[in-house]
């Protein structure tokens, strides 16, 4: 438990003292968007070593989306999920399950047996729910028992494509997405939110459009927030030519004004939350043409050293930064808050914002390996990891 946060303290003869001179203490950070893959897609992660990766990251929450092989849309499923996590001994599990069953589009999951066993947010993610009618009685539902749908806007009619529609895939000889493909389901998604007092929770936006359809005055009375990932915030379409298939995600990088202009809404405060959208494939999938390969990276032990190094470029102030990346998300998942508060389970993070590496292949927890951001140089380094007792340290996990 955390006895006392303040300067100054005394240590008790009992008490075991650590070093921490430039180092940063913060809670536990909050990733609400992570693909776990088990079961049914083992070969590229697994609960253990998706958890063990966020721990790594820093982060003791996590948000478990549903796209499982079954997926997830059963009190059964949920709880399955939470006594794996509970094996494995790592980092919290906030189960995110499906908004329709088998994430079909064509059925509502029973939400009231969902709530019954702890879940609180749902998505298809991965996917629409394309039926609008459908998207307006799943907000009235949550409203009921303050839940949220996350949703993944995408027209797919018209995201048959590989790339951002751009110069990148002129150059590639590859059908581009438009633009509009998110942003057209943007404006759709706030027009039923604008018609429900359900909270609708708009996943990694990737444009700057997209902020401003979400945030448009004439919208004022929808509860809706919304997140974007560090990846779009940190890299342009002109990845996918030095990094190939490991930059090729959906919703694609965009263009160089896109990214930047995405960025600095961030630091004005216009978006909720930050969060990886961890998506680890094995390496089948990500080899041969863009065109083939599957759509997403992974994003767990980056998700940290990434945010803060693009958005403490724009001189955002660090603890506004992790509020994006703890408080954020937690309240979007309907979560205590995380806090060092007196009295409070001992959740945080001792990090040293000075440590500079390299992520490779062999240094990585996660079981896939498919990120533009390995080989390159990130600052900031977790250290330990405490979520009652030391769980990591030092690059080790506590037995």
């Amino acid at each position: 438990m955390i006895e006392a946060c303040e300067p100054g303290l005394p240590l008790e003869l009992d008490a075991i003292e650590i070093d921490g001179a430039g180092k940063w203490v913060f809670p536990g950070l909050v990733d609400m968007h992570v693909h776990l893959r088990e079961p049914g897609g083992e070969d590229s992660e697994t609960i253990l070593t998706g958890l063990q990766a966020a721990i790594a990251g820093g982060i003791t929450t996590v948000g478990v989306m549903p796209n499982t092989s079954p997926p997830m849309d059963t009190p059964e499923s949920v709880l399955n999920l939470k006594r794996a996590a509970v094996r494995c001994g790592f980092a919290n599990v906030v189960p995110v399950p499906c908004v329709t069953r088998g994430r079909a589009g064509r059925e509502p999951v029973c939400f009231h047996d969902l709530r019954q066993v702890g879940a609180i947010a749902f998505t298809d993610d991965g996917d629409p729910v394309h039926d609008s009618g459908l998207l307006l009685d799943a907000l009235d539902a949550v409203y009921k028992f303050d839940g949220v749908i996350i949703e993944h806007p995408e027209v797919t009619d018209l995201a048959g494509g590989s790339v951002n529609m751009g110069s990148v895939s002129e150059k590639l000889g590859l059908k581009g997405i438009p633009c509009a493909a998110e942003t057209a389901d943007v404006a759709r998604c706030m027009e039923i939110a604008s018609n429900s007092h359900g909270h609708l929770h708009l996943t990694h936006l990737s444009l700057p459009r997209s902020v401003e359809l979400a945030r448009a005055e004439c919208f004022h009375s929808a509860d809706v927030t919304i997140d974007v990932t560090p990846h779009h915030i940190a890299l342009c379409e002109d990845a996918l030519m030095e990094h190939g298939t490991h930059a090729k995600m959906n919703p694609p990088l965009r263009s160089p004004e896109h990214r930047k202009n995405l960025a600095e809404m961030v630091k004005s405060g216009m978006v909720d939350a930050i969060a990886s959208d961890h998506a680890p494939h094995a390496p089948c999938r990500k080899t041969g043409s863009i065109e083939e390969a599957a759509f997403g990276i992974v994003g767990l032990e980056t998700l940290l050293p990434v945010s803060l190094e693009i958005l403490r470029g724009l001189q955002m102030p660090v603890i506004r930064i992790l509020h994006l990346l703890t408080c954020g998300p937690a309240r979007i998942l309907g979560i205590p808050a995380p806090s060092l508060e007196a009295g409070r389970k001992a959740d945080l993070v001792l990090f040293d914002p000075e440590a500079e590496y390299r992520l490779s292949e062999t240094g990585s927890f996660s079981k896939s390996i498919n990120t533009p951001f390995f080989g390159r140089k990130l600052q900031g380094r977790v250290e330990a990891v405490w979520i009652g007792s030391v769980v990591y340290r030092d690059g080790e996990f506590a037995n």
